[in-house]
């Protein structure tokens, strides 16, 4: 949070989170913001970290009994030092109390997101509008404006202020923007205005409805999203060998040069993959397995599945009531259906709030064909794969254990040759995805387990619960919790006119 002060106008930014304001008193800071000072050294706040933004009753108390008994001396003596006195405290009124009251009437405001929806990390700019019907010198405003995420469990808030002195406009427009947005539906509500006078003695609050929504969709921080899409996910199968190495840091554990000399030396590429037993030895890639690169399988449209479910957990646990480990795993997911989409595979998403999302085979596949055409043509997204990151968006955690009865019933038939993709953090729960992986079999499908994990190096308990999972016949990957995503919101101040 800082303070700054220019000629006409002062701006008060808030961008601490977790924390509601305290009090009712508009302006009021969190007990935890510490106290910022302007250029001129002028304090704005009290120890407690509280605005002044208040009526001064003491002050006012004093100013009448001063009124009042230069008054009394007006009546009995009549000087003009008395006379004076009592022009000057009657004066007071009409400055501190009257000019602010002429300037709430007729007082409106409305805000414009200019984009409403943005990925995780992403940047929304936002445009308040104040109109009031009459130009009132000598008062000021400050405008107190936030949004809530309603998608995270701590329902964190996001808080700007903004003083501006307006003089003679009936008009004022305050820009902000919001930097580094987390995944969630963001909620606005009311705005409070405060008007006061330049002497500091009255403040007149109003709350404003003035309801916004802003939805930041899951994604990954973008050097990561590059990195993923040129491998494909198939760094951590080839290095399945090893699988203390088979992590993938974002943090430049392995460089780009690494990762370009992997992918030349195992011949993976977008169209092939790691051999799987059950594989067409007329799509190995016996070229690669002459020069001793291993086997890889050659990947064809033909060859797609014909239906991929995606399946998020949003158990708590599973991430340790960690939010924005929970935002990792959906940004891998977010990019699993986006490219499973691209490719023209129908895809399913199953969460443990709601079940599947439905729709009739040919709408399905007509829409699979326009969206291929549409990709093609201008690289967007078809209307169910944004249908699918807008609920992604709006998933919290939850309390419900991801088991594989309850995914039966949200699973129902399966089309034999489609793709499950389980994504977590839970590697501990080996037995609900060894059944799962069995059902899937049963009904001639593959599972693929991701699991998302802040560990640096992969531990001795995860590496064999790696391998149990790898013998029940299901592909785990250990995807990487992007360091960026630690970045934390904030508010900057785009400047008043």
């Amino acid at each position: 949070m800082k303070a700054q002060r220019n000629d006409s106008d002062l701006a008060v930014t808030d961008t601490s989170q977790g924390h509601k304001t305290q009090g009712s008193q508009a302006g009021a800071f969190s007990k935890n913001v510490s106290q910022p000072q302007l250029d001129d050294q002028i304090p704005l706040f009290e120890k407690t970290g509280k605005l002044y933004y208040r009526t001064r009753w003491v002050a006012w108390l004093i100013i009448a009994i001063g009124w009042s008994v230069s008054l009394a001396a007006v009546l009995t003596k009549g000087g003009a030092v008395e006379m004076y006195l009592l022009i000057v405290l009657s004066l007071l009124p009409i400055i501190s109390i009257a000019l602010p009251l002429l300037s709430i009437i007729g007082l409106s405001i409305s805000r414009t997101i200019q984009v409403q929806q943005v990925k995780d990390g992403g940047k929304a700019d936002v445009q308040l509008t104040i109109k009031r019907s009459a130009a009132m010198p000598f008062a000021w405003l400050a405008v107190h404006d936030g949004m809530v995420n309603t998608s995270s469990k701590e329902k964190t808030r996001l808080d700007y202020r903004y003083i501006v002195m307006p003089l003679f406009q009936k008009e004022v427009q305050i820009n902000y923007s919001m930097l580094a947005v987390r995944r969630g539906e963001h909620q606005f509500d009311q705005v409070t205005v405060t008007v006061g006078d330049w002497l500091g003695l009255t403040a007149i609050h109003r709350k404003l409805a003035c309801p916004g929504v802003l939805l930041a969709f899951p994604a990954l921080p973008e050097e990561i999203g590059k990195r993923a899409g040129r491998l494909h996910g198939a760094i951590a199968e080839q290095l399945s060998g090893d699988s203390s190495s088979a992590y993938i840091s974002d943090s430049g554990e392995i460089s780009e040069s690494v990762v370009d000399k992997l992918i030349q030396q195992s011949g993976i590429g977008p169209d092939s993959r790691p051999y799987r037993e059950g594989d067409s030895l007329r799509h190995i890639n016996w070229r690669a397995a002459a020069k001793g690169r291993g086997m890889f399988t050659k990947q064809h449209m033909l060859e797609q599945p014909a239906e991929v479910i995606v399946i998020a957990d949003t158990f708590g646990a599973a991430y340790s009531q960690d939010g924005r480990l929970f935002d990792a795993c959906l940004g891998w997911t977010a990019r699993a259906i986006e490219r499973a989409a691209s490719e023209g595979s129908e895809v399913r998403l199953i969460t443990a709030t709601a079940g599947a999302a439905k729709q009739p085979k040919k709408d399905t596949e007509a829409k699979a064909k326009s969206s291929r055409k549409e990709n093609a043509r201008r690289g967007s997204l078809s209307q169910q794969t944004k249908a699918h990151l807008e609920r992604l968006a709006k998933l919290t955690l939850t309390s419900t254990v991801v088991t594989a009865e309850n995914l039966r019933s949200e699973l129902g038939g399966l089309k034999p040759g489609g793709m499950i993709h389980v994504f977590t953090a839970d590697w501990k729960n080996s037995q609900s995805w060894t059944q799962l992986a069995a059902y899937a079999a049963e009904q001639g499908c593959r599972l693929e387990l991701h699991l998302v994990t802040k560990q640096l190096v992969l531990t001795y308990a995860m590496r064999e619960q790696q391998r149990q999972l790898e013998q029940a016949g299901m592909v785990l990957n250990w995807l990487a919790y992007p360091e960026q995503m630690n970045q934390q919101p904030q508010v900057v101040e785009g400047g008043g006119k």
